[in-house]
């Protein structure tokens, strides 16, 4: 950031998952880092035990008129909001964060990941199999890597690997040198507004990468090929065995067997895939990213098995999209065969709810037990006649469960996987769930 001449930023939606990772690249830049969040969380502490000064109230700081200060803002901002309102009184310079991850990623190599779905889990096992492997890498993710312990790494920017967000066209800051695409399925339609526009917006990132790897099922976008089957860049034979899962990795033609997952679920051998193509394309050695594969111990709130003993499985996860949800359910039912599963729910948007009612309906109906809790709303107003309500009217086996009770009534479920899932703040929930089961356990 030297060239910008900037020795200090404020961040508005600090404590987004996002917008942290950034924070943290700028404290490791020795900047002087503020920001704004509604909320105190365990990110926000984490960030001031850092170094990091937020504020929690929405009003004006009284910005002093520096030049070298910048105000970096989320999409889920609005423009009318005090701090934003206050810095373009003051003539700073205000960007959204987006454009800084695309300054920092042009400093070298950028290998970026995209897609509705996969882009979590896939840029922190590439950021491993990397960083495994001696290689120098900084990283910016959209979760909490288990290896790490953070959501960015901090490294030199010879290699950049980083989530490219389809939210807002936020990826088309991006000029990768190489990059995956998971999947295009539907999603932030509130913004798109049509199918077709979001795969518009895909095909425009693929455009701006170098080299571009895209998921087989994804028919709409050119690119080197990659998925379960495939047979240059893929991977079969995938076996399941007391939770843990192998399978044969394919890279360029060639088969290496008995790779074991190191994060369970076949939407993760793809992950694996994915991360794998990338790493090989910067010159990774197969027995490095197998290394890499085998030792990597996943993300926080993806397929996390919390609690596994005679008496309960707990999963947590942070699919909110049915289509994620429909890998979530399908990997239970492979790695555990028999067990009826006990969800608790969180819907994320109205939006989205609307959007894809029909999907939810279908897919959650596959549940045994289902409670669900009201929509979490994020930046959204409500939609008259869009509730957890009306999802409780369409779906057999469903209950409405308030957040207060939530924890009771899965740990209520006996006989049952029990699971949580969505991207709201249902995580609040976890470590009573785990406290609560392991109590069963000792009290059994």
């Amino acid at each position: 950031m030297e060239k910008l001449k900037f020795s200090s930023i404020h961040f508005i939606g600090i404590g987004g998952i996002g917008m942290s990772a950034l924070a943290r690249w700028a404290l490791s830049k020795k900047m002087d880092v503020s920001g704004y969040d509604a909320i105190e969380s365990d990110l926000t502490k984490s960030l001031e035990a850092e170094g990091a000064t937020i504020h929690y109230e929405k009003e004006s700081i009284n910005f002093i008129n520096n030049s070298e200060k910048l105000v970096v803002y989320t999409p889920a901002i609005s423009k009318n909001h005090p701090q934003i309102v206050d810095a373009l009184e003051k003539k700073l310079k205000i960007i959204k964060r987006a454009e800084l991850l695309g300054y920092i990623t042009k400093q070298g190599i950028c290998l970026a990941v995209a897609g509705t779905h996969g882009k979590t889990t896939t840029s922190c096992l590439l950021a491993w199999i990397i960083h495994n492997s001696g290689i120098p890498v900084q990283g910016f993710f959209g979760g909490i890597s288990k290896n790490f312990e953070t959501n960015y790494i901090e490294g030199e920017p010879g290699i950049t690997i980083v989530e490219a967000d389809e939210f807002d066209r936020s990826f088309l800051h991006l000029e990768p040198s190489a990059s995956v695409i998971t999947s295009t399925d539907p999603d932030h339609l509130d913004y798109y507004k049509t199918q077709n526009q979001l795969e518009r917006a895909f095909k425009d990132f693929a455009k701006k990468s170098k080299k571009c790897f895209v998921h087989k099922d994804v028919k709409t976008i050119s690119g080197e090929s990659y998925g379960l089957g495939d047979q240059k860049f893929g991977a079969d034979n995938v076996l399941s065995n007391q939770g843990s899962q192998f399978f044969d990795l394919i890279l360029d033609g060639e088969k290496y067997k008995n790779v074991h997952a190191g994060m369970a679920g076949e939407h993760n051998i793809e992950n694996a895939i994915a991360a794998s193509v990338l790493a090989k394309e910067i010159g990774v050695s197969v027995k490095n990213i197998i290394k890499g594969i085998e030792s990597f111990k996943g993300v926080k709130r993806r397929f996390e098995i919390l609690v596994s003993n005679r008496d309960n499985i707990y999963i947590d996860d942070y699919a909110h999209h049915p289509t994620e949800i429909k890998k979530l359910i399908n990997s239970i039912k492979k790695i555990f065969p028999g067990k009826p599963i006990a969800m608790l729910f969180q819907p994320h948007l109205f939006s989205r709810t609307q959007d894809f009612i029909e999907n939810f309906k279908e897919i959650l109906s596959e549940i045994d037990m289902l409670g669900i809790l009201p929509i979490y709303a994020a930046r959204e107003n409500p939609i008259p006649g869009i509730n957890s309500e009306k999802l409780v009217h369409l779906i057999p086996k469903s209950n409405m469960v308030s957040f207060e009770n939530g924890t009771k009534w899965l740990c209520n479920q006996r006989g049952h996987i029990k699971v949580t899932a969505g991207a709201g703040d249902i995580d609040r929930l976890v470590p009573d769930i785990v406290h609560y089961l392991k109590k069963l356990k000792n009290e059994g």
